[in-house]
C-alpha cells in the first residue's frame, strides 16, 4: 500500500499488565466517548500507537478532504493544498505516538494543517484560484465541461470576495461554511466566545455581499 513504501514500518506500543506480569497490546476504550466519529478517531490512533498502520491509514482516508479543504482557504490554488496535505500528513505520521489518547483530534489536526499552510503560502510562488471553492469538500470529484466553465467566474468572483476578509474573518467563514462546523465548534477550535464567532461570522458574510454587490454595480 501506498503508506507501508512511504512510512517505516512500526514496532507495537504494549501496555502494562500487572496480573500478568507481561505486555499487552493497547486496549481502546472508544466505547466510552459518546460521539461516533470522535470515537472512531480514538479507535483509530490507539491502533496506529499500537503498531497498526492501518490505523493512520484510516484516519487519513477520513480526514484528507478535509485537510485539503482546510489548506486551499489558506494557500488559493489546489497545486500548493495539494503540497500542504503531503506535508500535514507526514507530520502526522511522525507526531501521533505523542497524541494523549482521548483528546478530540480534530482540533490538534487543524491547527498542524493551518500552520502547515501558512508556511505554504509563505513559500508559494503560483497564482491563486486554480480550483473553484464549491469542490473544496470533494477535491476528488471530476466536474463536466460545462460545470467547469460555469465555475470560472463564480471561482474568480469567490476567490475575489474572500481576499478581502481579513484573516480572523475568514479562517471563520471557511471553518463554517468548507469544513461544517458549528459555531460552538469553532469558538471551541480558536479559543475565542461564542459570541465573537457569530460576529466575524455574520462580518465575513456583510463583506462578501458588499463585495459582491460592488462587482454587479461596477459591470
Amino acid at each position: 500500500m501506498f503508506l507501508s513504501a512511504l512510512f517505516p514500518s512500526r514496532q507495537p506500543r504494549m501496555a502494562a499488565n500487572n496480573e500478568a506480569g507481561g505486555g499487552v497490546p493497547l486496549r481502546s476504550d472508544a466505547a466510552e466517548i459518546s460521539d461516533p466519529a470522535a470515537a472512531q478517531d480514538h479507535e483509530d490512533i490507539l491502533r496506529f500507537q499500537g503498531g497498526d498502520v492501518a490505523g493512520f491509514e484510516a484516519l487519513m482516508n477520513r480526514y484528507r478532504h478535509r485537510a485539503y479543504g482546510v489548506a486551499l482557504g489558506y494557500v488559493g490554488n489546489h497545486d500548493d493544498a495539494m503540497d500542504t496535505v503531503q506535508k500535514v500528513f507526514i507530520r502526522i505520521h511522525r507526531s501521533l505516538d505523542r497524541f494523549r489518547a482521548g483528546e478530540p483530534f480534530f482540533p490538534w489536526f487543524y491547527r498542524i494543517v493551518r500552520n502547515t499552510a501558512l508556511n505554504q503560502k509563505r513559500d508559494e510562488t503560483r497564482h491563486k484560484g486554480d480550483c473553484p471553492l464549491e469542490w473544496v469538500t470533494e477535491p476528488a470529484r471530476l466536474p463536466s465541461p460545462l460545470q467547469a466553465a460555469e465555475a470560472e467566474e463564480l471561482k474568480a468572483r469567490l476567490w475575489s470576495a474572500i481576499e478581502t476578509l481579513s484573516d480572523e474573518l475568514r479562517e471563520v467563514f471557511l471553518l463554517y461554511t468548507f469544513q461544517g462546523l458549528k459555531y460552538r465548534e469553532i469558538a471551541d477550535l480558536l479559543d475565542i466566545p461564542l459570541g465573537t464567532v457569530m460576529s466575524r461570522l455574520h462580518g465575513a458574510r456583510r463583506r462578501i455581499r458588499q463585495h459582491l454587490g460592488e462587482e454587479e454595480m461596477d459591470s
